[in-house]
């Protein structure tokens, strides 16, 4: 079966600035392709997303992402960049800039570590607009908190533009180590009405007890995003090398292979493959 991975990251604190690898030292070293190609081996392709090195080197970030893709063994097929999207109109110039660079297919403003304002912000808005005008998949990361903002942000873009395509990450970040389900499930089921939302499996390791979590703390909320949104609108990620803090690569992605056995091949397929592909429009 082929398999897509649409959620890893890259980084060398040694080109690049990230502050907020500071709090993690485990994380704050280079993390490269060689460094995961033996957990992946076989796979199709994989999209790189953005990891919020400082502002001002979000289009240097593409650059060296791309010459990644270019010298390593490594099938790179797509990229998640950094857009200030709070900038409105004035991030035109940038976005123009991401379209002549290869593999650019979407871009995010991680929410995750903002106040509730931003999703409300005229500007903000009008940055999301933009993006989506000039062809950009949009990423979205938030936390489960914020996922009622998230709902009325997204209500109001639709309405503006109902061809955006939109990609929640990490379903939205529930608090699987604290248990907390019943009011993420209803926000997540009101969040699926919008055809033109896709959810990420991924990232739920690290929002579970880092040290012992095991299949069954993480299915309910595989189950019930796939339940919701479908297994045409789901899609795989690693979240490489976030992943390591909490079991690591290879057991996140035996534990989707267990959920997704009673699946059917084609649905199994769409999650591994397909949907990545259709959301971010890569060949």
């Amino acid at each position: 079966m082929n398999w897509l991975d649409s959620h890893l990251h890259f980084w060398d604190p040694q080109r690049l600035d990230y502050p907020w690898l500071s709090e993690l030292p485990a994380l704050n070293i280079p993390q490269l392709p060689s460094h995961l190609s033996d957990e992946v081996e076989g796979i199709s392709g994989a999209i790189v997303v953005q990891a919020d090195c400082q502002p001002a080197q979000g289009i240097d970030e593409v650059h060296w992402i791309n010459q990644l893709a270019s010298t390593a063994t490594f099938p790179i097929v797509g990229i998640v960049a950094w857009a200030a999207l709070e900038q409105g109109s004035d991030v035109i110039p940038y976005l123009k800039q991401l379209k002549q660079l290869k593999r650019v297919v979407g871009v995010r403003r991680s929410l995750q570590n903002e106040p509730e304002s931003l999703f409300h912000d005229s500007n903000y808005k009008e940055g999301l607009l933009t993006a989506v005008k000039y062809g950009f998949t949009l990423d979205m990361c938030v936390r489960a908190n914020q996922l009622p903002a998230l709902n009325s942000l997204l209500d109001w873009l639709f309405k503006q533009m109902p061809e955006a395509r939109v990609v929640l990450d990490h379903l939205g970040k529930p608090d699987i180590a604290n248990k907390e389900f019943i009011v993420w499930q209803k926000n997540i089921s009101e969040l699926a009405k919008y055809p033109n939302l896709w959810c990420k499996i991924s990232g739920l390791p690290t929002e579970a007890n880092w040290e012992n979590w095991n299949i069954n703390d993480l299915k309910p909320y595989v189950l019930h995003a796939l339940n919701a949104f479908g297994t045409q609108r789901c899609l795989f990620g690693g979240d490489w090398p976030v992943v390591n803090l909490a079991g690591g690569y290879t057991q996140w992605k035996r534990c989707i292979e267990h959920i997704l056995a009673s699946f059917s091949f084609l649905e199994q397929q769409a999650v591994w493959y397909g949907n990545a592909h259709r959301v971010y429009l890569i060949p």
